[in-house]
């Protein structure tokens, strides 16, 4: 019996290598798309699951076959005052984005953890695209 279904079924009496598991084949994973493990243990998880275009909820195979490349914002309820800030999820975009408002990065803390602390103390909802 292997790691996977020791836990979980205890009673399987079938020897087996982890490789050839037949719980490990039926988990399927919905941030990857890929059988072999639950979305809990997921190493490609999302950034942000929440949609901030309409497109995001229409199925990828869907935007390939109608060729939908468009991005339409999803209207939110924003507080008032509160700003969007729409910036690239790149090192260099962030890094400039920073500079150019005088911003320095501490040790010890990321561009993106420094950019997250900017956008809450200025009112701003960050989004990655």
């Amino acid at each position: 019996m292997c790691n996977v279904c020791k836990s979980t079924i205890p009673d399987f009496e079938i020897e087996h290598i982890k490789q050839s598991c037949p719980l490990r084949s039926s988990r399927y994973c919905s941030y990857c798309a890929e059988y072999g493990h639950l979305t809990k243990t997921c190493h490609a998880k999302p950034h942000f699951i929440e949609p901030t275009y309409l497109e995001q909820l229409i199925p990828p195979s869907d935007l390939i076959t109608y060729n939908i490349v468009s991005k339409t914002p999803l209207r939110y309820k924003i507080e008032e005052e509160q700003q969007l800030l729409e910036i690239k999820d790149n090192d260099k975009v962030i890094t400039a984005y920073l500079t150019a408002r005088f911003i320095k990065v501490q040790k010890g803390f990321t561009k993106k953890y420094t950019l997250e602390e900017y956008a809450k103390l200025n009112n701003k909802r960050l989004v990655y695209i």
